[in-house]
C-alpha cells in the first residue's frame, strides 16, 4: 500500500508540477466494473496548496466490462463539468496504465448518501423528493450538447436517427470475443432486435446504468451522477428502459408521473414502443455483460469469484430473454 501511495504522489506531483503527498489509501468494497479506491491527497499547485479527499477508480486486469479504458470515463466527467448534471470534479488520468499496471483516474470525493431501492430507512417526503430528482437528472443529462463537450469519441451512429444499429454491431462484437461456447438464442435475440431498429428524432448522451445505487443524494438533491462506464451516444429511450428495470429501479423509475415530467423538462416525449425495445436490448446487453465477467474468470484474468455468480445468473437469463421475444413458443 505505501508502494502504492508514493507511486500516485509521484504521478501527481509530475501533474501539477508541485510537491504531492498521498495517505489513507483504502480499497472501497463491492463494484463489477472499475475498483474504487479512497486515499487523502496534499498537493500544490500554480502556488496554491491543497489538501482533500479523492477517489481512486482503477480499471481491473479483468472484468465484466472489457476492455477497460479508464480515459473515457475520465473525459466524459470532464465534459460534463460545466453543464447542469451533477457529476465529481475529474483531476488527472493515467490512460497509459504506466503506474499501477491498468489505466485510472482521480476525481472529486463528494459526500453523501448513495441510496438503495430496498433502503426501509427512506420516508416518504424524501422519495418522492429523490424521485423527482432523479427525472430531472435524467432530463438535464439529455439535454446536454455534446458535440460541444468534444464526445464524439464515444461513437456516431452512421445514422443519426437509427442509434440501435451501432449498439447491435457492439453486441456482435462482444457476443464473437467472449463467448466460450455458441450462444445460438443470443444471435436470434440480435436478429430479432436487428429487424426491429426504432428511428429515434433524438440523439443524446446514455448513462446506459441510470438508477439508485449510482447518484448520490445530500441536503435534499442529487450532487453526483457516477459510473459512466458504460454511456454512449444513442436514442434518450434507452436510459428511461434501464430505469424500469425491476431488480434494480424499486420504486425509482421513469415512468407514469415522472415520464410526463421527464417530457416537461427534457422536450424529449417518452416513446413506449421504443422504451418496450430498448428494455430487451437492455436484457441482451445485461447478459453479455455477466459472460464478459465468466470469459475473464476462465482466462484467468481475475480470481474474483462474483464474477462467476453473475455469470451463471446470465446463462440462466439467456432462456428467458429469448421467450421475451417468443422464440421457443
Amino acid at each position: 500500500m505505501n508502494e502504492m501511495e508514493g507511486k500516485l504522489a509521484d504521478f501527481i506531483a509530475g501533474r501539477t508540477g508541485g510537491k504531492a503527498e498521498v495517505r489513507d489509501l483504502t480499497r472501497i468494497p463491492g463494484g463489477f466494473s472499475y475498483e474504487t479506491w479512497s486515499l487523502r491527497c496534499s498537493w500544490s499547485e500554480d502556488g496554491e496548496r491543497h489538501d482533500r479527499p479523492l477517489i481512486l477508480r482503477r480499471a481491473p486486469r479483468g472484468g465484466v466490462l472489457e476492455p477497460y479504458d479508464a480515459s473515457r470515463e475520465f473525459r466524459i466527467l470532464r465534459a460534463l463539468e460545466d453543464t447542469p448534471v451533477p457529476v465529481p470534479r475529474a483531476y488527472w488520468c493515467d490512460d497509459q496504465g504506466e503506474v499501477l499496471g491498468t489505466t485510472f483516474y482521480l476525481m472529486e470525493f463528494v459526500d453523501g448518501d448513495i441510496p438503495l431501492p430496498w433502503d426501509a430507512s427512506i420516508d416518504e417526503p424524501t422519495k418522492a423528493a429523490m424521485h423527482e430528482a432523479f427525472t430531472d437528472t435524467l432530463a438535464a443529462l439529455h439535454s446536454v450538447d455534446w458535440k460541444a463537450g468534444k464526445l464524439e469519441f464515444l461513437g456516431i451512429p452512421a445514422d443519426s436517427q437509427d442509434p440501435a444499429a451501432l449498439e447491435l454491431d457492439r453486441c456482435r462484437e462482444v457476443l464473437g470475443r467472449i463467448a466460450l461456447r455458441p450462444y445460438p438464442l443470443l444471435q436470434e435475440v440480435i436478429s430479432w432486435l436487428d429487424e426491429r431498429r426504432p428511428r429515434s428524432p433524438d440523439l443524446c448522451l446514455i448513462h446506459d446504468d441510470y438508477r439508485m445505487g449510482n447518484f448520490i443524494w445530500s441536503e435534499g438533491r442529487i450532487t453526483a451522477l457516477l459510473d459512466w462506464e458504460r454511456a454512449f451516444l444513442g436514442d434518450p429511450m434507452a436510459d428511461v428502459a434501464f430505469s424500469r428495470i425491476k431488480a434494480l429501479a424499486g420504486w425509482c423509475s421513469i415512468d407514469g408521473a415522472m415520464a410526463e415530467r421527464y417530457t416537461e423538462k427534457s422536450g424529449i416525449a417518452v416513446d413506449e414502443g421504443r422504451v418496450e425495445y430498448y428494455s430487451v436490448l437492455e436484457q441482451l446487453k445485461a447478459a453479455l455483460v455477466g459472460l464478459t465477467g465468466l470469459k475473464a474468470f476462465a482466462d484467468g484474468r481475475t480470481s474474483d469469484m462474483r464474477l462467476v455468480q453473475i455469470g451463471r445468473i446470465a446463462h440462466q437469463n439467456v432462456a428467458g430473454l429469448a421467450a421475451a421475444i417468443g422464440v421457443g413458443k
